[in-house]
């Protein structure tokens, strides 16, 4: 799978100037620590170009935890701590390589009178610049596509962006320019489209979390269940779909990710094989919306139909159901904890009398 090329819009960075209200600081703090989660995956390619990072720092945007402390202790937030955020934003400033070594392009010349872009917010409200480095990120971000999409390859590259207050939020970011003429960082690499010539991409952009998982399919997501975080965004992904085809939200509870479920994910190949992932994904969102693919029974200490019903220490109560009839028979075990959240401990075959 292609690694997805995550462009850093400098205002994801960036406190709210001014921020008025406790909403507006918690927004700030979730983008980052959402995006965060993210951009930590293994098939993730985090870039900000070097001019950006200077840029944050001219315009007086970072480092900002002095002024993050104050608007917390205003405001009084309990959401976050300033010394968290702080780490946050300096790991994505601090990733490499930067976005013009990795797309191999330093600069783009281009007629001033030529350039466009929608939605003109997305520099507009930047500081001048961090306005004018974005730009030219954005530049290079569309050569760098228009240069894959000419050669017939397949481009995975999004915007990660940060609050939009209108609605709906962009999903992408429409560019046309004339070039003169482009920089780039080796003589061994060119492009196929030698300059001058008419530029004209659209960028795909997420202004939030919950919008990237939309523009993603669950396979990514789901990245080989290479972690609690990807399963659980799956699943949450799959509720979603099930909710706006019609799925009656009244009876979702509230779930979690065992210890142990990971580990049997990969034992049992779910993590690999496409169709185990999918049906793994689509039973736990359709236990927690209450309409399961299959019928549930309750896990028995003992293969004998009279014995009683598996019960851990905290009284959550435990449950099994079919992912597979055939084959090797797969078999989904949860807990229902007695506030009726339900926790996916493991997987295992029609044999398994094991839950974790």
């Amino acid at each position: 799978m292609l690694a997805q090329e995550v462009v850093i819009d400098p205002f994801l960075l960036c406190l709210p100037n001014p921020c008025d209200s406790l909403d507006q600081l918690e927004d700030f703090i979730a983008a980052l620590v959402e995006w965060h989660g993210f951009l930590d995956r293994s098939d993730t390619c985090v870039l900000l170009s070097d001019s950006a990072r200077v840029a944050l720092n001219d315009d007086g945007e970072f480092p900002h935890r002095h002024r993050l402390v104050k608007l917390i202790d205003k405001f009084e937030c309990t959401f976050a701590d300033a010394n968290t955020i702080s780490k946050v934003a300096t790991s994505i400033l601090e990733r490499t390589p930067a976005l013009e070594e990795y797309f191999g392009i330093n600069a783009v010349l281009f007629k001033e009178s030529s350039f466009e872009i929608a939605p003109s917010l997305i520099l507009d409200r930047l500081k001048p610049k961090c306005r004018s480095a974005f730009m030219d990120d954005l530049l290079i971000t569309g050569v760098k596509v228009d240069e894959l999409v000419t050669s017939g390859s397949k481009a995975c590259v999004i915007i990660a962006s940060g609050r939009w207050n209108d609605d709906p939020a962009p999903s992408d970011i429409a560019l046309k320019a004339d070039i003169h003429d482009v920089g780039l960082v080796s003589t061994d690499f060119s492009l196929h489209s030698a300059p001058p010539f008419s530029l004209s991409q659209s960028i795909p952009i997420a202004c939030s979390h919950e919008q990237l998982i939309e523009s993603l399919d669950l396979a990514a997501i789901w990245d080989g269940a290479s972690s609690d975080d990807g399963v659980r965004l799956s699943i949450e992904a799959c509720i979603k779909n099930l909710i706006s085809s019609g799925v009656d939200a009244d009876r979702k509870s509230n779930f979690s990710i065992g210890s142990g479920f990971l580990e049997s994910l990969h034992a049992w190949g779910a993590n690999a094989r496409h169709d185990y992932a999918i049906v793994t994904i689509e039973s736990c969102a359709r236990i927690i919306l209450g309409i399961p693919k299959n019928p549930i029974n309750e896990f028995r200490e003992s293969a004998d139909g009279n014995a009683k019903q598996r019960t851990r220490k905290d009284g959550a109560l435990a449950f099994r159901t079919h992912l597979t009839k055939k084959g090797v028979g797969l078999r989904l075990m949860f807990w229902r904890h007695t506030d009726g959240t339900i926790e996916f401990a493991n997987i295992g075959g029609k044999g398994e009398l094991e839950i974790s």
